[in-house]
C-alpha cells in the first residue's frame, strides 16, 4: 500500500473527499432544543439595551464633538445624542426579545 506522500494529487484529493462526506453528517447533527442554554446577552436584555443606549449616546457625543471643531454640520443623530440613545436602547433590548422565542 502507499503512503499519502507518494499518491497524485487527484487520489490524495479524492481520499480527503471521501473521508469529508463520512465526517461532515456527524458533525452537523442536529442538538436537542432543550440543551440550549441562553447566553449574558438573552438572559439580561433589558440591561444590554441600556448598555447599547449609553455607548451610542457617548459615540455620538464625542462624533459631534469632532465635528464641531472641524466646522462640519452635524446630523440628527448628532444633534439629539439622548434621543437616539434611548432609540438604541430600545430597539436592542426588541431584538434580543424577539429572538428568544
Amino acid at each position: 500500500m502507499t503512503s499519502m506522500t507518494t499518491k497524485k494529487p487527484l487520489q490524495r484529493g479524492l481520499a480527503f473527499a471521501a473521508a469529508l462526506m463520512t465526517a461532515v453528517p456527524a458533525a452537523f447533527a442536529v442538538q436537542p432544543a432543550a440543551s440550549h442554554r441562553e447566553n449574558v446577552i438573552q438572559r439580561h436584555p433589558t440591561a444590554t439595551g441600556v448598555a447599547a443606549g449609553v455607548a451610542t449616546r457617548h459615540a455620538l457625543k464625542v462624533s459631534a464633538r469632532n465635528k464641531k471643531a472641524r466646522g462640519q454640520k452635524l446630523n440628527f443623530a448628532e444633534r439629539h445624542p439622548t434621543i437616539t440613545g434611548i432609540g438604541a436602547a430600545i430597539g436592542t433590548r426588541h431584538v434580543i426579545k424577539k429572538s428568544r422565542r
